[in-house]
């Protein structure tokens, strides 16, 4: 029970009701069930995948979705062509249609990881290789071809169905900004309350600064992300009467927030520490940007456009080995269940396009979720076909069993990205084992080896991603690591340019936490790195580093101090990436414990230096 009580706490923080949350699921629920009404009236083939397209396509807010849709019915256009082109010199000739298959496959995962279009590119490429795996199973070119283009209906029903609910019933992603704005305010209120606010900042962060681009007054979520900063410079736990005072500055912004009459901002205490000066305006300026909310301001446009290729696509081996990888999985898995006359299997080729990830954290990550979904929904469908089907008589029987599973799946994916890929999962190994023809499915044959081929992929993806160029989730963790004190260095050397070096230190710090939850599932495959900060630690020095340049104490510090501390934080940058040794901080001239505030924040930021510097192993 002691173990298990952190994974039950994990799923009910994951599963809990929230705002907006039950029409989210019911959007796709009732996209599914008329999807399936249709493919099912019509005749169209791959009806499970048609009903899978509905959770592929949909998302937080009407614009994203519509964005999604597009994109799926670009890239279906583009696979469809190239799928049929490909048949005309390949589909009789093993000797070319697979080195075909491992080109399109590296060419569509190489994209992935360089290519701003590489989602398009990615969709298109499974597509092709998908089509070229099942050839040998297709009585002659007419019935290849004819399943080919029913593939473009395939795809566009589902995602234009979503499209429409969405429009019709979903919200705009200011909703959903605002939304996230008030349920972060709401629990950091409760959370100050209770004096349990230790280990929650950075889940905070990370549902806020996705949320920028989306909303009218990006201003408001930076000065909140600043002050969740700001927070992390206070001692653990913080002391009760500060918790008070804090918990009317957050209830202060959420009357902002709702348009309610405003309360009255906690004025700081005569002698108040360093942090409660920059608490209190950072909280100060988000009351006043969520006051001027009801002026509208224009959609978030200061982010810089993105480029057409990463810079180092080309100069970093990683890309190219990611995508060999991959190709290396998938002709494994083909020729398994090809040597085996096995075509059930063909589930794996799906299994590793979608699991494939840059980090063997990343990948372990998924593959647990998509084991866990994948055995779910194939006994939701396993129990569905031996005890409900036999007692169907219509189609509507069928679209209510269908809205309930639906239902269920879109509730799980409607979760944070530590759970949402398992109801994906659970969708699409209930769909693929319940849809298997136009009639009520008696076989269980179908769902076996449909769930057979999701292992069979997931055991593959596993070895050749452990095995070759291994790729740590540690790795990636060290060069967030390194952004964050990059940015720091920025932020104490160039006070002027503090808003943008602080939300870049904002957004490495959010990286930095989701590298290191994924490095958890690595579980010790990989050998330990040493020199590597503490990434606790580094979030304790940029709460240092916001109260230091904050408009209260920024006037009064030692500007040449603050400048010298922020030049080793960027020669520990440089040591953190290269995986040296980080430098030691040189003496302070003086150190003071007491006296003005800005001296206290100055000496703050030095202990909090020197506590980085000493952490750099790795335990």
């Amino acid at each position: 029970m002691e173990r298990s009580t952190p994974f039950i706490a994990f799923l009910a923080q994951e599963l809990a009701p929230r705002e907006g949350r039950w029409l989210a699921a019911a959007r796709i629920a009732a996209a599914c069930t008329i999807t399936v009404a249709i493919a099912m009236v019509f005749r169209i083939p791959l009806a499970a995948y048609m009903a899978y397209m509905v959770f592929l396509t949909s998302k937080d807010d009407s614009a994203a979705t519509v964005t999604m849709a597009v994109a799926g019915g670009l890239a279906i256009t583009v696979a469809v062509i190239l799928s049929l082109g490909l048949a005309q010199i390949s589909l009789g000739d093993p000797a070319i249609r697979l080195p075909a298959m491992a080109l399109t496959t590296f060419l569509a995962m190489f994209s992935v990881r360089t290519f701003a279009l590489g989602p398009i590119s990615f969709l298109a490429g499974f597509i092709v290789v998908t089509m070229q795996s099942v050839v040998d199973e297709v009585p002659n070119p007419e019935v290849f071809t004819r399943t080919t283009l029913w593939l473009w209906v395939v795809v566009v029903v589902p995602a234009f169905t979503m499209t429409v609910i969405n429009l019709l019933f979903g919200p705009q992603g200011a909703a959903v900004a605002e939304r996230g704005v008030s349920k972060v305010l709401r629990e950091l209120e409760a959370a100050l309350t209770r004096g349990e606010i230790a280990g929650r900042l950075a889940q905070w962060r990370a549902i806020l600064v996705p949320l920028i681009e989306k909303s009218r007054n990006p201003h408001a979520i930076q000065r909140l992300l600043d002050a969740l900063v700001i927070l992390e410079a206070y001692p653990d736990p913080i002391p009760s009467r500060e918790r008070t005072r804090l918990s009317n500055l957050v209830r202060g912004c959420l009357s902002a927030l709702e348009r309610q009459s405003l309360v009255a901002e906690a004025p700081p205490e005569t002698e108040s520490t360093p942090e409660a000066l920059a608490a209190t305006h950072a909280f100060a300026e988000l009351q006043r940007e969520l006051s001027r909310t009801p002026a509208r301001q224009p959609a978030h446009a200061g982010h810089k456009p993105r480029q057409l290729f990463v810079p180092d696509a080309l100069s970093n081996p990683a890309h190219w080995q990611f995508a060999l990888k991959t190709t290396i999985a998938i002709m494994i898995v083909y020729s398994v269940y090809t040597m085996l006359d096995w075509p059930g299997l063909l589930t794996s080729i799906v299994t590793v396009f979608f699991v494939a990830l840059g980090s063997v954290g990343e990948t372990v990550h998924k593959l647990t979720l998509r084991l866990s979904g994948a055995l779910i929904g194939g006994l939701l469908a396993g129990l569905s076909i031996v005890f409900l089907l036999p007692h169907f008589t219509d189609i509507g029987q069928l679209c209510a069993l269908t809205a309930v599973i639906a239902l269920f799946a879109g509730w799980v994916t409607t979760s944070s990205e530590r759970l949402s890929y398992a109801g994906m999962q659970i969708a699409l190994a209930f769909f693929m084992g319940l849809l298997q023809t136009y009639s009520p499915a008696n076989d269980l044959t179908v769902l076996r080896d449909r769930v057979v081929g999701i292992l069979l992929g997931n055991v593959v993806m596993t070895l050749v991603f452990s095995s070759l160029w291994p790729e740590s989730a540690i790795t990636r963790l060290r060069g967030a690591l390194a952004d964050a004190l990059r940015a720091i260095a920025a932020l104490l050397r160039s006070p002027q340019n503090a808003e943008t070096n602080r939300q870049n230190t904002v957004e490495a710090l959010a990286r930095a936490d989701n590298f290191k939850a994924l490095s958890q599932f690595e579980m010790e495959m990989l050998p330990r790195q040493t020199h590597l900060p503490d990434l606790g630690s580094i979030e304790r020095l940029a709460g240092a580093a916001f109260v230091a340049t904050s408009e209260p104490l920024a006037r009064d510090v030692d500007a040449q101090a603050v400048a010298s501390l922020g030049d080793w934080s960027d020669r520990a940058a440089q040591a953190t990436a290269e995986n040296s040794a980080l430098p030691s901080v040189a003496e302070a001239v003086s150190t003071a414990k007491s006296g003005t505030a800005a001296q206290m924040a100055v000496s703050t930021l030095r202990l909090e230096t020197e506590h980085v510097a000493t952490s750099a192993q790795w335990p």
